[in-house]
């Protein structure tokens, strides 16, 4: 057993935003960030075995490329216990800009990775657009009361087609001002499916317009203990 094997491991939930700075940087270039400014804030990571060691971090969701998010959530492993009130200190220090650390909180080591228990993420959605509140309105009634709505997207360098329907769970128009409309979307997020926001503002033909997409929210299932102390979904 090596000494990396034999140490105690301890988890923590960061929450953090990921800034207008930052929306064009790519999900594992984020990733990279974060382990740098861990590293400069000297907290002891837990590293992979093999040829290729790499940190134990796991973010919950990836986000798409120009998506800005104000509660995005990873998980790191460390190979000591942190005071999370001098941890926060010491990483919003070592952080790049347009990286904001909110929290830091311990959560048990052996508790369901995010990555299994996310299910659905809520986005506000800021889109230029001249139609009137009412054709709006129309059309947000119109694709939830669709019994499906089939669009065609490009993976792994072929184009599919899918049902939008079943992955949006929730669409409202918040308010609508000097041509700018700002509208609240759920939709599925995780293992059982992604549907991208502006997979919806195509559907409302608003797909060519100039928008700004944050994720405020991922909701997650929920875990209850057992009698025996441990973990259930």
């Amino acid at each position: 057993m090596t000494e990396q094997q034999s140490q105690e491991k301890y988890r923590y939930r960061l929450v953090f935003a990921k800034q207008k700075q930052l929306k064009y940087i790519a999900h594992l270039d984020l990733m990279l960030a974060w382990e740098r400014a861990l590293r400069r804030a000297g907290i002891p990571l837990a590293y992979s075995q093999g040829y290729n060691p790499r940190p134990k971090m796991q973010a919950a969701s990836g986000l798409p490329l120009g998506t800005t998010g104000r509660a995005e959530i990873i998980d790191i492993i460390t190979t000591a216990p942190l005071d999370p009130a001098g941890a926060l200190s010491r990483i919003r220090a070592a952080l790049p800009a347009g990286i904001a650390l909110h929290s830091i909180e311990a959560v048990p080591l052996k508790a369901p990775t995010l990555q299994h228990l996310v299910r659905q993420a809520e986005y506000t959605v800021t889109v230029e657009t001249d139609l009137p509140a009412a054709e709006l309105e129309r059309r947000i009634q119109n694709l939830l009361a669709a019994d499906s709505v089939i669009q065609t997207r490009r993976r792994r360098q072929r184009e599919e087609q899918f049902d939008l329907r079943p992955l949006l769970h929730d669409l409202r128009l918040l308010d609508l001002s000097d041509g700018v409309a700002r509208l609240f979307v759920r939709v599925t997020a995780g293992q059982y499916g992604n549907l991208r926001p502006q997979d919806v503002l195509v559907a409302l033909g608003l797909g060519e317009n100039w928008a700004e997409i944050d994720r405020t929210r991922l909701i997650f299932q929920e875990v209850r203990q057992s009698r025996s102390g441990q973990q259930r979904e």
